[in-house]
Parts: C-alpha cells; structure tokens; sequence
C-alpha cells in the first residue's frame, strides 16, 4: 500500500513550541529510545542544531507533528529531508542541511585537486583529506556536532564533484552544485593566484571566516537560482575576496503577478514590513519598483514551486536585514524588531 507523505504545507503546521517539546523528549529518552520508539532512523545529512546539540531533524519534525495534530507519523510518511530543513529553518532553528560549500571552502577543495594534478579520486582515507576535513570542521564547530558535517566522506565527494566537473574529464559529471564549476573555473583561469589564495586562507583561519561573513552579507548571492560568470571580476587589494558576476533568474511572470497583486489589494506597491514607497521617494524613477523576497530562501528549500503566498515585497534595507544573519529572520519577526524601534522612539 502506498503511503500518503506528508506535503510542505501540512509540514508548516509545526511551531517552535512543538519543535522545542519534541527537543525536550528526545533529551529525555535518549537518542537511540527517541529515534526507536517514534519510528526513525538516524539521519545522515540534515541535523538540527540546538544548545551545542545535534538532533536527527527528520525525527524532530515527526514528533513536533504529533504534537500539533495528534497524529503520529514515521519515517515514511516523508519524502526526504529538504522540505523538513526549509520548515525548521524558517522556524529560526539551524539546521546543518543548509550548510552548502561556501566560497573558501571551494577553494581549499579546489586546492587539493590542483596539486593532484584534478586526475585520480582521491579516496577518504587519504591523509590530505582527513586534513581538510579536520578543518572545515574547526571553522564551524556548531555544525560539526554531526558527525557527518565535512567528514572524510563528504570531503571526497565534493573533491570528485570537482574533478568530474573538470572540462577535460570524459565521463559524466557527478551531482555538485552551481558554485563548484565557478571556482573550478577561477583556479583553470588562475592556478597560481587561487593556489597563493589557498594558502593564506589554511594559515590564517580568522581571514577564512571573514571571507564567510563577507559572503553572508549579501543575500542575491546565496539565493542564486542560475550562476553565470566569466571568471573573477575584481580580487580587492590587500584582501583574499574575490566576486562573481551573478544573475538571478527566475519566472519574470511570478514577480509580475505578486505586484499585481499589491496593487489591487493595496493600492500601491511598498515594502510589507515598513511601508517604503520608491514611487513616492523617487517620483518618476523608482515607479513599480521593490524587491519580491521568498520567505523561504531558496538556497535552503532548493527548487520548489512558488506561489504568491510563498513571496512578499520587501524594501531593499528590509531584505538586507533579513539576512543580516545567518539565521534569517522572518517577515514578521522584523516587524517586531521594527515596532519596538518606533516605540523607543515614541517615548523619547
């Protein structure tokens, strides 16, 4: 018999509340008891990170579900644990399925392979890649309390990622994402300058985190849905940073009918959080005007349909400040944080 899965519309139902309780039991009962008597298996990629803790985050869900609706529900009753992450990070948890290779990361994978040579796999046990692995891990020790954030295993697979991406390699290239061609192809255009890069980013690792916090301030990048580059634009002076000319593509259509839809319910297309016009500050320039912003950012919930619900028009110091962080806010948080701003200001 076929079972029904649960969809990501039923999978919002849950609260920070219930995600909190289902916390609460698996403390309780142990992780091996919480994940046997609820009807779950370890998980392999999306933990949740609470309190120095890593939680299997698909049987978070599935508690916190039965708590919300009385409903009991087991591994099967879902079809993967992308949805789930979406849902737990929207709620402001961690979750470690939303760690994606970030820049500097790339680039000491790329590194290794350029020594290589880009030819053979190298294998897990390989004592340059239990290095790497030993690293990554130090950079992020929130998301190394799973056991399988960065580990030997993952490393190889993004090294062989990489390596098939390589355009002299004549099979078919494995499953990456769309930021491993970009900085396979800056170290083909550079070797010498990415391999000098590299170096300074294994010997001084603060210079590593702060080329991830500098990546972390700018949102249209990490929500890409198409990357498109010509190599590196600009390397700043003095800094190991380097930018990629970036598009944002998606459905002209949707952003058209999200707007139209402001209009016949509002009258005007302003921001949904502060109520910024560009019309009425930049008469003539900035008329239709704003931002549409997923309240699930896609580099978390990856490629799913959207709905005008799933959009929200935002300023652009709005949408910044949602993703000041890197737990992003939601709509209605920044209202809050917005309101008390202007209480402040009332009573002074």
């Amino acid at each position: 018999m076929q079972v029904k899965q649960l969809t990501l519309k039923e999978l919002r139902r849950l609260t920070s509340q219930s995600v909190l309780r289902a916390i609460e039991e698996c403390d309780r009962l142990g992780r091996e008891k919480f994940l046997a008597d609820n009807g779950f298996k370890s998980a392999h990629e999306y933990f949740l990170i609470h309190d120095g803790k890593a939680y299997d985050s698909k049987a978070i869900a599935g508690v916190a579900y039965r708590f919300e609706t009385g409903r009991k529900v087991v591994a099967r009753d879902f079809s993967g644990g992308q949805n789930i992450a979406a849902v737990l990070a929207g709620l402001g948890f961690r979750v470690t399925g939303d760690a994606d290779w970030t820049w500097p990361e790339l680039v000491l994978a790329c590194d290794l392979l350029y020594k290589r040579g880009w030819i053979t796999t190298i294998r897990d046990h390989d004592p340059a890649v239990q290095d790497l692995s030993r690293y990554l891990r130090s950079l992020n020790p929130d998301l190394a309390l799973s056991e399988n954030y960065r580990s030997p295993g993952s490393v190889k697979g993004k090294l062989e990622n990489i390596r098939t991406a390589h355009p002299d390699y004549p099979g078919k290239p494995t499953r990456g994402n769309q930021l491993d061609p970009i900085v396979l192809q800056a170290f083909l255009a550079d070797p010498e300058g990415m391999h000098a890069t590299a170096k300074r980013l294994r010997s001084d690792r603060s210079l590593a985190e702060t080329v991830q916090e500098d990546a972390d301030e700018y949102p249209d990048f990490k929500e890409l849905d198409t990357l498109t580059t010509a190599g590196v634009v600009s390397a700043l002076e003095g800094a190991v940073k380097r930018r990629w000319a970036a598009s944002r593509e998606r459905d002209p259509k949707l952003r058209k009918e999200k707007i139209a839809q402001s209009m016949r319910d509002r009258g005007e297309v302003s921001c949904e959080v502060c109520s910024f016009d560009f019309a009425r500050m930049y008469p003539g320039h900035g008329d239709g005007y704003i931002e549409v912003h997923h309240r699930v950012p896609l580099h978390v919930s990856g490629e799913v349909p959207s709905t005008l619900d799933d959009l929200i028009l935002l300023c652009a110091n709005c949408h910044r400040m949602i993703h000041r962080k890197k737990t992003w806010l939601t709509p209605e948080e920044l209202r809050e944080i917005l309101a008390s701003s202007r209480i402040g200001e009332d009573r002074g």
